[in-house]
Formats: C-alpha cells, sequence, structure tokens
C-alpha cells in the first residue's frame, strides 16, 4: 500500500521500496532526481519510532542517497527529515550539482528559481532511471 492508513500520506511516483520506507520522485525541475523516503509505518516524529525501525530508516536513506548520487551525477545529496507539514515522518532527498545550481553552497530551501515540476517525458525518464537503479542494488519495486 503506497498511502499511509492513519494520515494519507503517499509517496507519489513510486520507484522503489527499502526495508522499512519507500522512495518516490519528487518532481521538481531545479532538482532532477529529488525524492521523498518514507516510512511505510506511521510515526510523527522520528523519537516516537522504535530505535530499530529509526536506525533502519537512516539506513535506507543512506541507501537511496547513494543511489539517487549515482544515478543523476550529483555532487551531493541534501538530505532534510520533515513532519511538519505532513505529520508522517519522511526525507526529502535532494540531488545538488555545482555545475547546474545557482546557489550550490546554500541550502535548497533558498533556491531562486521557481519551482515547477519535470517536464513529462523528462519525469517519466528519472522514474524508469530511478526504478531500475533501486531494483539493481535490490531494493524491489514499491509494490512487492
Amino acid at each position: 500500500m503506497n498511502t499511509c492508513q492513519k494520515c494519507q500520506f503517499a509517496v507519489a511516483n513510486p520507484v522503489g521500496r527499502l526495508s522499512v520506507s519507500r522512495i518516490g520522485l519528487f518532481s521538481d525541475a531545479r532538482f532532477p532526481g529529488r525524492s521523498i523516503v518514507s516510512l511505510r509505518d506511521h510515526y510523527d516524529d522520528i523519537a516516537a519510532a522504535p530505535t530499530a525501525v529509526a536506525e533502519l530508516f537512516m539506513a535506507d536513506i543512506h541507501c537511496a542517497a547513494r543511489i539517487i548520487r549515482r544515478a543523476t551525477g550529483a555532487d551531493r545529496v541534501d538530505i532534510a527529515l520533515s513532519g511538519n507539514t505532513d505529520s508522517h515522518v519522511h526525507a526529502h532527498l535532494i540531488p545538488r550539482r555545482r555545475d547546474r545550481d545557482p546557489l550550490p553552497d546554500s541550502g535548497p530551501w533558498d533556491d531562486p528559481r521557481e519551482r515547477r515540476p519535470l517536464e513529462p517525458l523528462a519525469e517519466a525518464i528519472a522514474i524508469g532511471l530511478l526504478s531500475a537503479a533501486f531494483d539493481v542494488v535490490g531494493a524491489g519495486p514499491l509494490s512487492s
């Protein structure tokens, strides 16, 4: 199931399933490959999750960041653990490239470019590329 039964948080554009989480592409033309990793089980706060779940979630984020970095050619992947707007633990993984980023040494929230979704073809290519990358490392498709 892609949607949390408790809070209805959903991962859009699914690309993979990790040990305790799901990952989906967040369509953002400024940062191609931007993704969201979301715990499959509902927790309002990472501190509310059992320690073992929190540790596996961090391992999932680490794995996902490495895959995204390699798949996108990013110099680094910024990670923001969230839960303020949506009361479901999730992390934004934002690939950063010094050659394409107007403010490479600032946070992605400071990016001056207008936020807009990827063009449909670029989005389909990104979903396919990330899905294949997650499948190759054994982090299977979201539906499994």
